[in-house]
């Protein structure tokens, strides 16, 4: 083999351990949040995650559909989240159909294990709803969730973002504190502008 024809073979060895190291179309994809701009409505199109795993197992975070209503309000209800005031299906119809509002959802084979809910009044993001089956606790999947609904409300420029967590529920404050949530120095008030359900 002549120096020349040595110089072609070492170039094409490098050329192609250059084409196996460089990342693929779909790798650079992978663990990022896909979106796009609808021109019609101004929503962003269905909200999803390309994971690089795979497996059965791994939770798949994505938008709400309309198949998913069942299955959603009875996760709500085993996560004790309902009340008698607020009609869960309302709430669900509310957020589909607002364009400063979605419900996420994470299955696993598409069947529901978590959602939450978000939304931006214009000045901050609001969190609501956040729930993960009993069966799947303690698996990162709240963390999960949260961390979508914040991208979501990031990227429809949302500078902050609170939630409410109701008095004495100290474990769910626990879990929202770990996240960097902090104790805002307000104080809520209410009043009802219907019969109050509570008194009945």
């Amino acid at each position: 083999m002549d120096q020349r024809e040595r110089l072609q073979v070492t170039g094409a060895l490098r050329a192609g351990r250059a084409r196996a190291d460089a990342p693929s179309a779909s790798s650079r994809l992978q663990g990022k949040l896909v979106h796009t701009c609808e021109r019609q409505t101004g929503r962003l199109a269905p909200w999803t995650r390309i994971r690089p795993d795979s497996s059965a197992m791994a939770l798949h975070i994505r938008d709400f559909r309309e198949a998913d209503r069942a299955a959603l309000i009875a996760l709500w209800e085993a996560c004790a989240l309902t009340r008698p005031w607020n009609d869960p299906d309302a709430d669900v119809d509310r957020a589909v159909t607002s364009r400063d509002a979605t419900i996420l959802v994470g299955t696993v084979d598409d069947v529901v294990f978590a959602s939450v809910m978000a939304g931006h009044d214009g000045h901050r993001g609001w969190i609501y709803y956040l729930a993960v089956s009993p069966d799947r606790k303690a698996r990162g999947h709240g963390r999960e969730m949260m961390a979508e609904a914040e991208l979501w409300l990031k990227a429809r420029g949302a500078p902050k973002v609170q939630l409410m967590v109701r008095q004495g529920n100290e474990t769910a404050a626990a879990f929202y504190t770990a996240l960097g949530y902090e104790r805002q120095d307000v104080t809520v008030l209410g009043k009802w502008l219907t019969p109050s359900p509570e008194a009945e």
